[in-house]
């Protein structure tokens, strides 16, 4: 008699349905974190400049231990990305990074424990943000973005129609005032340290208003036209070209549908026209919104003498960011003359220095030279050519959303100043939350984010 012959098996037993741990499980406190996250990278600049001046140095580093509770949650839980290929070689450059400090350019080490906590700490929350976060968490902050939009916006028109020396224009630490742009006007920030907030803040408000005029059924109607507002009459009273250009950048990626999605493409004129009419609408109905376009057209008027017409400069600026590295003694210094965080204000201040002149693509070369430094650059091609690649991915299946982000947080990933605290904040939130909308798209599961 055979071995299978003499083994009673029971009959009729209740099927278990087996269901995936990530779907019966919704990390509640953890998103609820990454929410304090979003609020202090929001909110941090109004406490600097406003509310606790006194505590402005402190307050630079306010979100770290939100992240690194996050990190310990996730650790606990199986979900921090111990294997992710760009996590492990960025903690590989900076560890190198840090030992050349340290050995060649004996730097302090408050300087390199700065230097690495912008380039490697937040970076991990991208890829959380992406395992975590469900389509309905992404569109609720599609949601923040847009009803927040309106107290910024209020607060950007006081700055605005305020002199420099008024309260709602004073600088970090309580003392000082913005920077100044044309007609006598201060270069609005928000509720941020320094105008690139609303830049980055903003572009994320345009990434969700196009998507919410193509896909109507996720926002509000109230919610949309009102934030839609909002973003507008901030883009003209703001003062700075930036805004403009960034959210173009957004915009631009209307691209990627007509490439990918051309049948897609056509239907979206009535999206189009819904967006103008609001623009139309508060031209003819706010002399705000009328006085902010005059001045902004001075400011363009004036920096076309100097840069040229709005499309050379722009282009010029993302060149200059490019070959940056070359002014900086590039091919002289070969270990860099800062070591790493040197070339950052904070960094430098820590070091019982002064200064610092980040540069994007120059900083890490200024540091650790043109061999160790280039790395650190490469790994930023690569970390942002893949999330492209991704949205693209996304795109093709019909999810529409991040590459849209992808048009806010892209260039912060690529060209963003680290060293600064803001910027590094909307480089590794914004990514993750472009990440998260690549891979979660209604009735599609997680399997997509396979190789990120």
């Amino acid at each position: 008699m055979s071995t299978t012959n003499t083994i009673s098996l029971p009959r009729n037993l209740p099927k278990k349905r087996v269901v995936p741990q990530a779907v019966v499980t919704d990390y509640a406190f953890i998103k609820k974190l990454i929410w304090a996250y979003f609020l202090l990278l929001l909110f941090e600049g109004a406490f600097r400049k406003w509310f606790l001046p006194g505590l402005s140095q402190g307050l630079l580093i306010v979100r770290d231990p939100i992240v690194i509770w996050i990190y310990y949650l996730c650790y606990a839980q199986g979900l921090f990305p111990l294997n992710n290929k760009y996590l492990k070689r960025c903690f590989q450059w900076v560890l190198l990074a840090v030992i050349l400090s340290f050995l060649v350019n004996g730097t302090h080490p408050f300087t390199i424990a700065y230097g690495a906590r912008t380039n490697l700490l937040h970076f991990p929350l991208i890829f959380i943000m992406a395992r975590v976060l469900t389509w309905a968490d992404v569109i609720n902050f599609g949601k923040a973005f847009l009803f927040l939009a309106l107290p910024m916006t209020w607060v950007v028109a006081q700055q605005f129609q305020g002199d420099r020396m008024d309260v709602f224009n004073t600088a970090a630490g309580g003392v000082g005032y913005q920077l100044e742009t044309s007609g006598g006007k201060i270069r609005a920030s928000g509720t941020f340290t320094f105008v690139s907030g609303i830049v980055f803040y903003y572009c994320f408000s345009m990434a969700f208003i196009i998507y919410g005029f193509i896909n109507k059924e996720v926002f509000p109607k109230w919610l949309l036209y009102l934030g839609t507002g909002a973003t507008f009459l901030a883009m003209v009273t703001a003062g700075s070209r930036a805004v403009i250009a960034e959210s173009l950048q957004v915009v631009a990626c209307f691209a990627f549908l007509a490439y990918f999605k051309p049948s897609e493409f056509r239907k979206i004129s009535a999206s189009i026209f819904g967006i103008s009419s609001i623009g139309f609408f508060l031209y003819y109905q706010f002399d705000l919104f009328k006085e902010g376009l005059s001045f902004l057209s001075l400011r363009f008027e004036e920096a076309a003498n100097v840069e040229g017409n709005p499309a050379e400069a722009y282009f010029n600026r993302y060149y200059q960011m490019i070959v940056a590295p070359y002014h900086y003694n590039m091919w002289t210094d070969w270990l860099g003359n800062t070591g790493l965080g040197g070339a950052t204000r904070a960094g430098a201040a820590l070091g019982g220095g002064w200064g610092g002149a980040e540069n994007s693509w120059s900083r890490p070369v200024t540091e650790n030279g043109i061999i160790f430094g280039g790395l650190f650059i490469l790994w930023r091609i690569w970390i942002t050519k893949d999330l492209l690649m991704k949205c693209i991915q996304a795109v093709k299946r019909g999810s529409y959303l991040a590459i849209f982000l992808f048009g806010a947080s892209g260039p912060i990933l690529l060209f963003g100043l680290l060293g600064q605290p803001t910027n590094l904040g909307f480089a590794a939130f914004g990514s993750g939350l472009c990440l998260a909308a690549a891979k979660q798209y209604p009735k599609e599961s997680s399997l997509y984010l396979q190789g990120f």
